[in-house]
């Protein structure tokens, strides 16, 4: 039903999953940079197309909404909500009986800024593995929220600054939209606003923040992404201590290659029990892992799943 190239193009048609170099026409199923090239033609969720045209506003995009159907020659599209950043969706994909679905970067926890995650059944699943290890089990929700919280306030009690670092798009807007709501007053990098406004045009609310020009930062957290650890904005504010969070904070010195004081597993991806369920839910005939942890299979294959690593070769078809 599949071929594997540079991405994943359904056999006979044009249409490509995150295809990862320009082709003629793509499934995007979020909008972080590692999903989205200069397609000739997009279909995405209008809150990804809202969140692509941030970088590129001439882009030739089809939205379509979950739940709603899209025929494209011999097979029949549908999106449904992936959880993982505010738009970001699966997509199931119907030839005749045969049912396939390509998960895409998700989340199945309850995420405040962006669409509950939900789970279908198909014959064949194609998915992400990204924490597929047991060492990458998160903390409950609430735990992370009350580390967080905790962190924050010992640092206005020392007279530091807390500084979060979190991707621009989706992370930021998750723990502004949490500590916001918690009545803590933020500032953020102005590299996120764009993202910001488009997740209240869509609905989502934040309180309690403004853009960063160099106020008087007592009693204030900033929100900036990572990349910016070690810039010259952090470099100036002396007091400042950094928190990164990333699912990716399981692991060991996980704080020092972010440039942060400490790290915590506040995370926009399905941790390693999670994507077992996610998987026994769908209940598919077979499994291919598209990135991620390789040994997930294995784990896979006890659980009794025919899985498989996808390698990018060409012809791979199920026809």
């Amino acid at each position: 039903m599949f071929e594997v190239e540079s991405g994943i193009r359904i056999s006979g048609t044009s249409f490509w999953l995150d295809a990862t170099r320009k082709v003629p026409f793509s499934f995007v199923s979020h909008a972080h940079s590692d999903h989205v090239r200069r397609h000739n033609k997009i279909i995405a969720t209008p809150p990804t197309i809202s969140l692509i045209k941030n970088r590129n506003r001439n882009i030739n995009a089809i939205p379509l909404s979950f739940g709603e159907k899209f025929e494209l020659e011999d097979i029949s599209i549908e999106l449904f909500p992936a959880g993982h950043i505010l738009g970001s969706a699966q997509i199931l994909i119907q030839r005749d009986d045969l049912r396939l679905i390509y998960s895409g970067d998700f989340k199945t926890e309850k995420n405040d800024t962006a669409e509950q995650c939900l789970i279908k059944q198909a014959d064949i699943l194609i998915m992400e593995s990204t924490f597929g290890a047991p060492q990458f089990v998160f903390p409950k929700k609430w735990l992370i929220i009350e580390k967080l919280v905790k962190y924050i306030d010992n640092c206005f009690s020392k007279g530091f600054i807390p500084v979060l670092l979190g991707y621009g798009t989706g992370k930021a807007q998750e723990a502004l939209k949490l500590l916001g709501d918690l009545d803590y007053q933020i500032s953020v990098h102005a590299s996120i606003e764009p993202a910001i406004k488009v997740y209240e045009k869509f609905g989502i609310q934040f309180k309690n923040y403004q853009t960063y020009f160099g106020e008087d930062m007592r009693n204030r957290v900033l929100i900036i992404p990572p990349h910016f650890s070690r810039g010259n904005l952090i470099k100036k504010l002396a007091n400042a201590k950094k928190i990164v969070l990333t699912g990716w904070a399981k692991q060991p010195n996980a704080k020092y290659r972010y440039g942060a004081d400490e790290a915590l597993p506040f995370s926009d991806h399905a941790d390693y029990n999670q994507l077992i369920e996610y998987v026994r839910k769908v209940n598919p005939q077979k499994v291919y892992i598209t990135h991620g942890q390789d040994h997930f299979i294995h784990d896979l294959k006890r659980e009794g799943f025919d899985a498989e690593l996808l390698h990018p070769k060409p012809q791979l078809s199920l026809f």
